[in-house]
């Protein structure tokens, strides 16, 4: 039960907060002073501790729960939403539920300000969630981000160099919990977008992608993947159902995308789809040593005279 509702609040979040656009800006906050103690730092006025969101004499910081400031990769509520920011453990916190991202600190907690690609250290279970003075692993692996103007890691589509890429919007659903370490990610193989189109009929599903397992860039046309063919459209998205594609129709299971051949059942009609490339077939054509005839629709025509020539029930020629 709680990770289903962990689920529905990702997805909503991911959702609403999606459309909006805003810019991180909130106050600096003033009068107070850096403290370390048990090896870890704080910000201090009037004995009271920061917590949350902060900028200090033109840095962001971020101090936790109890104040405690943090370094290295985050995964935080947005900033500058005025329900996060400038707090101190003597006022009271809205606990509404605010989208999550990855947010970069530097060791002395300042966070990365970036608006653009960066290479760092690649977020791992190990070195992510910490606080100042908090020893932890560094990871030797290092990978590119993108930030957006919030300064957040990007998701979604992305275009560089003539290319398309995808970085991961959704973590992962575990059993009893959730993993937001794939977020931001250069997705590679299968993916599927996050999102949802709603029209008055039904709510249709986000298509499939296919990401190179190298590279990351986003294929299209013809792909053999896994003993299967598939046909991913110029916006890289998944093709299923009937497809026309340089003067001959093939048809992709209308779930898993993957091109069929042989006979085929739509319905009460019989098509033939060559068994060699999947090629929809028209006319005459032989199967297993029986003759067939298909119309231009690709329609098995069945009980009745082709061209003087009868076919039976099973659209076999009857000679």
């Amino acid at each position: 039960m709680k990770l289903l509702k962990k689920m529905m609040q990702v997805l909503l979040a991911v959702f609403f907060f999606g459309l909006l656009a805003t810019n991180t800006v909130f106050a600096n906050t003033t009068g107070g002073r850096f403290v370390d103690k048990d090896n870890r730092k704080y910000y201090v006025k009037d004995d009271h501790k920061a917590i949350y969101w902060h900028k200090i004499d033109g840095k962001t910081y971020y101090f936790g729960d109890i104040g405690e400031m943090v370094v290295g990769w985050q995964y935080l509520e947005i900033p500058g939403t005025g329900y996060r920011d400038n707090l101190f453990d003597n006022q009271p916190v809205n606990e509404i539920g605010l989208q999550e991202k990855w947010y970069y600190f530097g060791q002395d907690g300042a966070l990365l300000e970036q608006t653009d690609k960066q290479v760092l250290e690649a977020k791992t279970s190990e070195n992510t969630g910490k606080v100042y003075g908090e020893q932890y692993p560094l990871s030797a692996e290092k990978r590119t981000y993108y930030f957006d103007n919030n300064y957040a890691v990007k998701t979604g589509w992305i275009y560089e160099d003539g290319n398309w890429y995808y970085l991961n919007k959704l973590g992962n659903f575990g059993d009893d919990s959730y993993n937001p370490l794939p977020i931001g990610e250069v997705a590679k193989g299968w993916t599927q977008d996050f999102h949802v189109t709603i029209d008055i009929d039904r709510s249709k599903p986000a298509p499939w992608y296919y990401l190179d397992p190298e590279t990351g860039i986003m294929r299209t046309g013809w792909q053999y993947l896994g003993n299967n063919w598939y046909y991913l459209r110029s916006s890289g998205a998944m093709a299923t159902g009937w497809k026309y594609v340089r003067g001959k129709w093939y048809y992709l299971d209308n779930k898993n995308g993957d091109m069929k051949t042989g006979w085929y059942q739509d319905g009460s009609t019989w098509y033939y789809l060559n068994a060699g490339n999947g090629d929809m077939k028209t006319g005459w054509f032989q199967v297993n040593g029986n003759w067939y005839y298909a119309y231009s629709s690709g329609a098995l025509a069945v009980n009745t005279t082709v061209d003087g020539y009868s076919v039976n029930y099973n659209g076999e020629w009857v000679r």
